[in-house]
Order: structure tokens, then C-alpha cells, then sequence
């Protein structure tokens, strides 16, 4: 692949999770239902995604438990979310190796972190990204990105509707 059309698409893919997070952010602000101006930098803002993930799903649980429909759409879009951290781990943490004398090879991303497999220990995993791949991976965030905001709106709706 070709390293510019590489860093490109990298590029957006950084875009599109730190906008899902900003978005997950939000949600949660909602769902904690607080006004207070320090909420956001003093909590909210200082998680990282696996536990801004974990605290969005704990309350949730709390504030929907009367709304089955809403709660189980939330849910459904965290693990869907939840299923795309670890490659969001690997593209930001990785070790990337591209082979800029091929332009049709896709680049390897190695993962240095100790993981239990097959009944071995492993310290060392790769794994191969083409430029369908990670576009693939791109359309999958945006949608993401797209359906916590939706969620933000039908909170907000939720909110003003008991109020």
C-alpha cells in the first residue's frame, strides 16, 4: 500500500475514534444527568475508552432500567463499539511495518502484548491491514460515531419529555 494513501486513511481513522469518544462523552454527561461544569474535566474527560465504555454501560443500566427498548439499544451499540477498541489499541500502539517496494502489499501491525492462545503463550501477533480493510474499518466507526449521536438525541428527548 502506498504510504501517503497509508498515513491518509490512518489519518481519518484517528479522526473518526476520537469523535466516536468525544460522542461517548457526551452520552455519558447525559446519562449522568449532572449541569455542573466541572463534570466533564475533572471525570468524564480523563477516561479512557475501555472504562468510558464500562462507565456508559453501568449507568446506563441504573438511569434506563425502566426503558428496556432504549437500554438494550445502548448495549447493542457499546459491544459493537467494544469490538473495535482492540484494533483502535493496534493502530495507535502498534508496531507498523510497510513495505514501500510493493504498493499492492497490505502493512503488517505487530502486537507486542502477552496473550494466552491456544493453550500457549504468545508475545508477538500480527496482523495485516489492506487499504479495503481499513476502510471498511472507517465506514464501521463513522457508523458508530452516528448511532451514539443518535442516542444523544433520543436522551435529550427523554430528558425534556420528563421534565
Amino acid at each position: 500500500m502506498l504510504k501517503e494513501k497509508l498515513y491518509a486513511k490512518i489519518g481519518e481513522l484517528t479522526i473518526e475514534f476520537a469523535t466516536l469518544e468525544h460522542r461517548l462523552q457526551s452520552l455519558l454527561k447525559i446519562l449522568i444527568g449532572e449541569d455542573s461544569t466541572l463534570i466533564g474535566p475533572f471525570f468524564i474527560h480523563e477516561l479512557n475508552l475501555f472504562v468510558l465504555l464500562r462507565k456508559v454501560g453501568q449507568i446506563a443500566r441504573y438511569q434506563l432500567r425502566d426503558d428496556e427498548e432504549l437500554l438494550s439499544d445502548l448495549e447493542h451499540i457499546l459491544k459493537r463499539i467494544n469490538a473495535m477498541r482492540d484494533l483502535r489499541n493496534l493502530l495507535v500502539h502498534g508496531e507498523w511495518h510497510i513495505d514501500e517496494t510493493c504498493k499492492a502489499c497490505p502493512v503488517i501491525v505487530r502486537d507486542f502484548k502477552m496473550k494466552y492462545d491456544d493453550g500457549q503463550w504468545q508475545e508477538l501477533t500480527e496482523t495485516t491491514f489492506n487499504e479495503k480493510k481499513l476502510t471498511q474499518l472507517t465506514r464501521r466507526l463513522k457508523g458508530s460515531g452516528l448511532d451514539v449521536e443518535h442516542m444523544v438525541r433520543r436522551l435529550q428527548e427523554r430528558q425534556s419529555t420528563s421534565t
